[in-house]
């Protein structure tokens, strides 16, 4: 599966190098705007991820186990494309994600909303 890649994938790559958030520990703060996520919008399953150059590492998860998730199947992939929230109404009519194996195995996500973080003009 082809990975869409936005037109600022290399600085947004080199930003997220220097937060040094990857494969770091749990912490209180992002467990709780996931519990908030998950409240607000009545979700079982809520995330905070983060997406690198090969995959999906989850920060902060309610609802689902997941450490990480191949980036050629994450739906955050899509996500981060978009400048609004992002929202997949039914995957298994939607061709971006009908033959995902998220989908068609288990968590068998069908649908899906997500928005994601920008950071621009930020000093490190």
């Amino acid at each position: 599966m082809a990975v869409p890649l936005s037109s600022n994938e290399k600085d947004r790559l080199a930003a997220l190098k220097k937060y040094k958030i990857l494969d770091t520990d749990p912490e209180k703060s992002f467990d709780d705007l996931t519990y908030l996520a998950s409240f607000i919008c009545e979700s079982p399953i809520s995330l905070v991820s983060i997406i690198d150059e090969k995959r999906q590492w989850v920060k902060s998860n309610i609802g689902i186990d997941a450490k990480e998730t191949a980036r050629n199947i994450s739906f955050y992939t899509h996500a981060i494309l978009e400048p609004e929230l992002f929202i997949v109404p039914d995957a298994l009519n939607d061709e971006r994600f009908a033959k995902n194996p998220l989908v068609l195995g288990d968590p068998k996500f069908v649908f899906m909303r997500a928005r994601h973080s920008i950071l621009q003009k930020v000093k490190l």
